[in-house]
């Protein structure tokens, strides 16, 4: 009987025996995988910022070396320039000299200094004034006016023919609602509004 009992209070306090046991195991196997993790992303953390440290360590030193070799030969080249202008000037003196001693009284023009040059642009990057063509009109007084009764003439060449043309685009459109037409001078070909 008292086995009887005893086994029957065992298996009643089995579930929660299993439970309370279970859930020391799972908090404990928690507790392992956080701690894990934790190393795992600190070591993660440190070996990525070895690599970027290397990898920036070697860009930095092939950038330094760089830029050495071009400061090595910017300073090549300004010798270089300064030996070339020393020898120029002394195969024009040289001319100079033999054109003096041949032609009495030659003497070359010295030569403008940096300053004096003019700036010299490109002649693709130049950009060239748009040519503009005079047009002459007639001389005579401007009393005519139009139907409107307003004086009609081009505002660019002053000549009085002129002729209303038609309506391009948005803009022109829109100016309807204020009256303003679009005329075009038949001398000079200028274009240009007016009520």
């Amino acid at each position: 009987m008292k086995e009887r009992m005893r086994a029957e209070q065992f298996s009643a306090d089995l579930p929660s025996i299993v439970q309370s046991r279970v859930g020391e195991q799972m908090q404990k196997l928690e507790a392992k995988l956080v701690a894990e993790f934790r190393e795992i992303g600190a070591r993660a953390v440190t070996e990525s910022t070895n690599a970027l440290s290397d990898q920036l360590g070697t860009r930095i030193e092939m950038l330094e070396r760089v830029s050495s070799e071009q400061s090595r030969t910017l300073m090549y080249l300004r010798d270089s320039s300064k030996v070339a202008n020393q020898k120029v000037s002394q195969v024009v003196d040289s001319i100079e000299n033999s054109l003096a001693a041949a032609v009495p009284g030659f003497k070359l023009e010295p030569i403008p200094r940096r300053e004096e040059l003019p700036s010299f642009v490109h002649p693709q990057f130049q950009v060239e004034a748009p040519k503009k063509t005079v047009v002459k009109a007639e001389t005579q007084e401007v009393t005519e006016t139009d139907h409107s009764g307003r004086v009609a003439f081009c505002p660019s060449c002053t000549s009085r023919k002129i002729r209303r043309t038609t309506r391009q685009g948005l803009f022109e459109n829109f100016l309807r609602l204020f009256f303003i037409a679009p005329f075009r001078c038949r001398a000079c070909r200028h274009k240009f509004y007016r009520f």
